[in-house]
């Protein structure tokens, strides 16, 4: 039902684009214009990160991991006098590997393996059977692909634009499928707008456990930790894996303001709502008695983001970008993020960036270390990403625009160092690229 949502989706997407009816032919307002490409836009990143909280191994071990992302868009235009018909068709592929991989079909070094008695991992209310994403095939784990098509139409009369979108992401072991609608409001001047997206997915995950908590008619030996075996391999019959549901929701609204040809100001309100399976079934927990389970978590989840933004322009070569945002959901997380960053206009052809974030939160309530939860527990989990800890990301951007270039648009490089309290550290370097 969800893939012919999708499929007449894009068809309304497609022959609203291209499409035009008799009325329009007669209307000298809906003069026919070419289909033109406004610019392809290319982005290739690098990701490292080194830390000893694995929540696989649950919440120790290593947590190396590194991934490489490529990501192409196509922007097509089609203006008449009244409308501007955008049309965004975009691919990406992340590839990742992982230290921490192994340990999903292998029993960490001296850790305990007595199951918990308790439930051995959360599911959701309602199983989707086996259809949509089956089996977990080693030739695909650590890939990503995630596609995406989003149609725009713009009213220059009334200064409004509508939005629509598609999106799929496929993983080995996790496949969505999403949606948005969009509305954009200008003031005439264009010193105002206001905008609201929302936005559904539809995720399914296959439950793999982790080896020792597995049942037997997976067809998967429980076994030890080899430092011989490949660590993306995936033994057994994968149709024997549940699959489980997990839908999220959000609603996102922004307001902006030019007070003066100086300061901008602008206003954003989220508002995100999920059901389904969000624990990882993967991820290991243990308990004060030498026991252990996968992760355990509600199946639903509240999350607010609450944010500002305040952008000044000191003269030409200098522009102050600041950026606040207070997070909280109804699992006990409160968060606190602050970024400021400075464009430097070094000439008319280059710019560099210097940026810093900050961000602070607390711990949800379902959070321990290794070892600490107590038997009895009703939800547990030792993933430090949901921690209490503070963080910081520091970095420079060069903007280079070839304004004589009949080819290139604009060029960035984009690097950052972050660095967690807990002891994670990455490092992340973005190359983007726009053709004309």
């Amino acid at each position: 039902m969800k893939k012919s949502i999708v499929s007449v989706l894009l068809l309304a997407i497609t022959f609203g684009f291209f499409g035009k009816s008799k009325a329009q032919e007669k209307d000298s307002l809906y003069e026919a214009r070419k289909l033109k490409i406004d610019e392809i836009n290319f982005v290739s990143g690098y990701y490292t990160q080194e830390g000893d909280h694995s929540s696989i191994g649950g919440g120790k071990g290593d947590e190396a991991l590194t991934n490489i992302s490529n990501s192409i868009q196509v922007r097509l235009l089609k203006n008449s006098q009244k409308y501007e018909h955008r049309l965004d068709v975009a691919v990406a592929v992340d590839h990742h590997t992982s230290a921490s991989t192994k340990l999903i079909n292998n029993v960490p070094d001296g850790s305990p393996t007595n199951i918990y008695s308790g439930k051995i991992s959360a599911k959701t209310a309602a199983s989707s059977g086996t259809s949509g994403v089956t089996g977990a095939s080693s030739k695909f784990v650590g890939w990503r692909i995630y596609p995406s098509i989003n149609y725009f139409a713009k009213n220059l009369e009334r200064n409004t634009t509508y939005g629509i979108g598609a999106y799929y992401s496929r993983e080995f072991d996790y496949q969505s499928i999403g949606g948005e609608l969009s509305f954009v409001k200008s003031s005439q001047d264009n010193n105002a707008e206001f905008s609201v997206k929302a936005m559904a997915f539809f995720d399914q995950r296959l439950e793999i456990l982790p080896v020792e908590l597995r049942p037997v008619n997976t067809g998967v030996n429980n076994k030890k930790a080899d430092d011989d075996e490949d660590e993306d391999e995936h033994e057994g019959n994968d149709d024997n894996y549940k699959l489980w549901n997990k839908n999220s929701y959000s609603v996102n609204f922004a307001y902006s303001q030019i007070i003066n040809p100086r300061l901008q100001v602008s206003l954003l309100a989220d508002f995100a709502f999920q059901d389904g399976l969000l624990s990882i079934p993967y991820n290991r927990v243990y308990f004060t008695n030498n026991t252990v389970s996968s992760e355990k978590l509600p199946m639903q989840r509240m999350k607010i983001p609450l944010g500002m933004r305040l952008n000044y322009f000191l003269g030409e070569t200098f522009i102050f970008r600041t950026y606040y945002r207070y997070f909280f959901d109804d699992w006990g997380i409160k968060a606190h993020t602050a970024q400021l960053e400075i464009p430097i206009k070094i000439s008319p052809f280059v710019s560099l960036s210097p940026f810093y974030r900050y961000h602070h939160q607390t711990s949800n309530d379902y959070f321990k270390p290794y070892g600490q939860h107590n038997p009895g527990e009703k939800y547990y989990s030792s993933d430090y990403d949901l921690s209490s800890f503070n963080s910081q990301n520091i970095g420079l951007n060069l903007h280079y625009l070839p304004l004589e270039s009949k080819l290139f648009k604009s060029v960035d490089f984009r690097y950052s160092f972050y660095k967690r309290s807990e002891g994670l550290s990455a490092h992340n370097l973005t190359f983007a690229i726009t053709f004309k």
